[in-house]
Order: C-alpha cells, then sequence, then structure tokens
C-alpha cells in the first residue's frame, strides 16, 4: 500500500514522545554533588564538626522515659484500666484484632500445605508493566540523598536567622521527614513526566484492578501476619535475654516520647497515610521494577525488600521488615498495581500505631 494518503499526504508516523528534563542533564547532579561536599568539607578543613544547631528536646514524662527502659507497672495498670473503661475495650478490639489475624493466617497456611499449594505461590503470569530503569532508581535515590545531605545547612541558616521551632529535635524529626518524602514524589512524578504516560497507568492505578488488587493484598497480608510477629516476638525474648536494649526508630521515638498533640497526630498521619503512600512509590513502584527487569522474581523481592527494612534503621526488626517488604513487592508483580502494596502497608502501620498507642496510654495513663 502506497505511503500517501488520500489526498496525497503522506500520513504522520506513530511514535511515542520523548520529553527532556532537566533531570537528565549531568549538570545538575555535579551541582548538587559539589554543594553538599564543600559544604561537609568546610567545617573539617577549619577543625570544626559539622553543622550545629542547639536542639532543646521536648521534657518527656517520667512514665513515658520509663518506657525506654522496660519498667512497667503492671498493678498501675491495671488501675488504669479500672479507672478509664474506654481503655479496657479499646485494648480487648486490638487483642481480639490481633488474635483474629494470627489465627487465620494459621488456617490459611494449613490449608495451603494440605492442598500443596505453597509450591504454586510463585507460579503466575506477571501484571507488571516494567517502566523504570535501573538508572533512573539510582538518579531518583542519589538526588534525594543529596537535598536529604543539604538540610541540615539549611536549617543552620534558618536558624541564625531567627525561624522559630528548628531548634526542637522532634519537630526538626517532623520536618525533615515530610521534606524528604515530598522531595522523593516530585522527583518521582517528575522523572515520570518524561514517559509521556499517565501518572495511573505508569504506576497501575487503574480502577478495574482496584478492587481485586485490595482484596489481594489482605489476603496476603492475614496470611504472613503469624509468621511475621511470630519471628518478632522470638527476636525480642532473645534480645532481652541477651540483655540487648535495641534504639527506637525516630517515628517510635514521636510516638512514645513527645506529649503535644500536633506532634501526634501529625506522627500518626506520616505513619499510616504518607509514609504508605510514598514508600510504596519508591521501593515498590521504583527500585523492585527497575531491578525487576535485570533479575529474577525474587531476587528483586530479597534486594527491594533489604533496602526497604535498611531504611527503618532497626536491626531489631530487620528480618520482618524484609519478609513484609518481599510480600509487598509480590503483590505489586502479582496484581500490577500499586494498590495492594499500599493497603497492605497502611494496615500494617495502623495496626503497630493503634496496639502501641493503646499500650502507652494503659501502662502510663
Amino acid at each position: 500500500m502506497s505511503p500517501l494518503a488520500k489526498g496525497g499526504r503522506r500520513r504522520p508516523r506513530s511514535h511515542r514522545r520523548i520529553r527532556t528534563s532537566p533531570l537528565d542533564q549531568p549538570w545538575l547532579y555535579l551541582l548538587l554533588g559539589g554543594m553538599a561536599l564543600a559544604l561537609y568539607a568546610w567545617p573539617v578543613w577549619h577543625g570544626l564538626t559539622g553543622p550545629k544547631v542547639t536542639v532543646s528536646v521536648s521534657t518527656a514524662s517520667p512514665e513515658a522515659e520509663a518506657l525506654l527502659t522496660r519498667d512497667f507497672d503492671m498493678a498501675r495498670a491495671s488501675e488504669v484500666l479500672s479507672r478509664k473503661p474506654h481503655l479496657a475495650f479499646l485494648l480487648s478490639v486490638w487483642t481480639a484484632l490481633v488474635l483474629t489475624l494470627g489465627v487465620t493466617g494459621l488456617v490459611l497456611a494449613a490449608r495451603a500445605i494440605r492442598r500443596r499449594r505453597l509450591v504454586t505461590l510463585f507460579r503466575y503470569r506477571p501484571k507488571l508493566r516494567r517502566f523504570w530503569s535501573l538508572r533512573e532508581a539510582a538518579r531518583i535515590a542519589l538526588l534525594v540523598g543529596l537535598g536529604a545531605a543539604l538540610l541540615p545547612f539549611a536549617y543552620v541558616s534558618l536558624t541564625a536567622w531567627g525561624v522559630p521551632g528548628l531548634t526542637d529535635a522532634h519537630l526538626r524529626s517532623l520536618i525533615t521527614t515530610l521534606l524528604v518524602e515530598g522531595l522523593l514524589v516530585l522527583i518521582v512524578w517528575a522523572f515520570a513526566s518524561t514517559k509521556a504516560l499517565k501518572p495511573s497507568t505508569l504506576l497501575g492505578l487503574s480502577a478495574r484492578t482496584r478492587r481485586g488488587a485490595i482484596a489481594a493484598g489482605l489476603i496476603g497480608y492475614v496470611a504472613i501476619f503469624p509468621w511475621v510477629f511470630g519471628l518478632l516476638w522470638v527476636i525480642i525474648r532473645t534480645c532481652q535475654q541477651l540483655g540487648i536494649q535495641p534504639p527506637l526508630e525516630p517515628i517510635h521515638e514521636l510516638l512514645l516520647l513527645d506529649e503535644r498533640r500536633v506532634v501526634l497526630w501529625t506522627t500518626v498521619a506520616l505513619a499510616c497515610v504518607v509514609g504508605p503512600l510514598v514508600e510504596e512509590l519508591f521501593f515498590r513502584g521504583v527500585v523492585f521494577v527497575a531491578v525487576r527487569k535485570h533479575t529474577s522474581r525474587l531476587v528483586a523481592m530479597l534486594i527491594s525488600g533489604g533496602l526497604f527494612s535498611a531504611m527503618h534503621t532497626n536491626f531489631l526488626g530487620f528480618l520482618p521488615i524484609l519478609i513484609l517488604g518481599c510480600l509487598l513487592a509480590d503483590l505489586y508483580e502479582r496484581t500490577g498495581s500499586l494498590l495492594a502494596p499500599i493497603a497492605v502497608h497502611m494496615l500494617h502501620n495502623t495496626l503497630l500505631v493503634g496496639v502501641g498507642l493503646t499500650m502507652k496510654a494503659v501502662l502510663f495513663g
């Protein structure tokens, strides 16, 4: 057939339009890297220790400080429950939910073993669309890391100009978390915009997979629940026997040691909503996809899950978080939608935060 269409006009060839972006330019990385290197090298060259901010940590109650030493007064806890029946009801709800999830997970595992379905868990046709490359994932991580490295110097400058709140360690931790996660979303969005694809298509957020993805995620979470928390219990008991006192993660410190409502509710929103959205966008939506293009499913799950677990800076929960990260990656590839890992991540964090805050109120209320 002639390439000329009716009327003598040549038909335009269909092709994907590739947009250029400043994020593809080497000068941006050299500029940010040079700034960070110069700012960190300058105090060392002059015999200083780096950017300093005078910190005044908010005073926590003695009960909250006792939480770190596991110095619990069970008699007082019983007295609190008798005075506050709503806490007793809430504790009963959480207990019933945890037991239900544990028993249901064991039943699902027993059924899978009886029907010999464990060997077929990874035998499915992947629905993952692999848009991201290792180069893009590395660039995103590099830009976010450079941005985070420059934040201490921004705090020093703003503190010198008299901006309030930056001398409080807990408020500064919240601000840092919000800025880093916001920067991560913006950078991922900027890279995605160069692919000439809709964000819903790029992230697998189509409406037709919404219900099935969330259902698959919840079933998967229930299935691994008893094993994840059982492993965590064994690790905690082992550390107690060995006299090991692991440090709290920054977000746990905010939840358990800071009594201010604004800090508490902002931390809850970060842990239960913002954090799962941003972390799934990067670790599953970008990192897992990029690694999966070059390795097997299991290797990609372990690499993305290991990075996800290491990001939490908690050696006590490394293995349980690694297992959770592998499940989230498997759900993403199985369903082709980020809704599945996002739903599971939100549920998991909400459960941990809810139980933790309830125990804090019961033991030290």
